[in-house]
């Protein structure tokens, strides 16, 4: 990896810590509270994400054969859902095992940044090419957000909660998408140009409020020396390395697995800290884990990278 590709990798991460400062501001002059960070939150959720979902899964999957790719969705989603599993045994070495703490981690390990990161490596690493293939992936990866993602912050097993809890309007969204593409059904231009337009409002909108409620939990953030460390370990080390085991065993394009490779070694979701509080879990551990795992990712995915051309 070149310090050149290194360095945007680092401006990237620069781009999504300007949201979070933005977000900071707010509330330092008084233009957001908890209060406002929880209302505003839940509207960008249940409402302009689903518009964002429609219309990432719906673009992406234009143009292919949903026959012929299958593999890069079904990918996307079986990340997730491994790391779900990985992350379901490594949640007992948390100190604090409170429930909320539980649902915080296995949020985290479960759901990384599945498409902002990724796509500006794979865009300098593979070009137009790699680009297409991450569009792909994110298919399954928005299936597995909205439906791992929220699973593992639930009562496990077929009950009523989880249930309620699994139906989302941002699962609905992406579920139609791929069986408007499935099924060929013509729509409109404007309502795509409509998904777009709103759907765009949606990820700066998170970041925001995400910098919002950092600064609202304030120096409760790094309260957990013991379990802020192995939570990143976790995210950007252990799970990393179980996950690329994986991809290794399975055969597949060389494309498809530098790809898969990417999204693999990504830190913890940016969208993690307001889906946390919107579930009950640990907000403050959230937070921290996201503000850690970012910071540190650029060593540990080139460290990955380059290890990669070694064996």
């Amino acid at each position: 990896m070149t310090g050149e590709m290194i360095l945007k990798v680092v401006l990237a991460i620069g781009q999504t810590f300007v949201f979070f400062a933005v977000g900071a501001a707010a509330v330092k002059l008084k233009y957001l509270d908890t209060r406002d960070v929880s209302r505003i939150g839940n509207f960008t959720m249940d409402v302009i994400f689903p518009f964002c979902c429609f219309a990432s899964v719906f673009n992406g999957m234009q143009g292919a054969d949903p026959v012929a790719v299958w593999l890069p969705p079904v990918l996307g989603f079986g990340i997730m859902a491994f790391n779900a599993l990985i992350g379901l045994g490594l949640q007992y070495g948390l100190k604090n095992r409170s429930e909320s703490r539980l649902k915080a981690f296995r949020q985290m390990a479960a759901i990384n940044n599945y498409l902002f990161l990724p796509l500006i490596i794979v865009e300098n690493l593979y070009g137009s090419s790699g680009s297409a293939c991450l569009m792909l992936f994110s298919v399954g990866s928005a299936v597995g957000f909205w439906s791992v993602g929220i699973w593992v912050m639930s009562k496990f097993g077929l009950n009523k909660e989880t249930f309620k809890n699994l139906i989302t309007s941002n699962l609905v969204a992406v579920l139609l998408a791929v069986a408007l593409v499935c099924c060929k059904v013509p729509v409109p231009d404007a309502v795509i140009k409509v998904a777009n337009g709103v759907g765009n409002i949606g990820t700066p909108l998170m970041l925001v409020l995400t910098g919002a409620s950092l600064t609202l939990s304030g120096a409760k953030l790094f309260r957990e020396g013991r379990d802020a460390a192995w939570g990143v370990l976790c995210r950007l080390i252990i799970i990393p390395a179980f996950t690329v085991a994986a991809l290794k065993m399975i055969p597949m394009p060389q494309m498809i697995y530098n790809v898969a490779l990417i999204i693999a070694l990504m830190p913890t979701s940016c969208a993690s800290v307001i889906i946390v509080g919107q579930y009950g879990g640990d907000v403050d551990y959230s937070g921290q884990q996201l503000l850690l795992s970012t910071v540190l990712s650029p060593a540990t995915i080139t460290g990955f990278l380059y290890l990669s051309t070694l064996f």
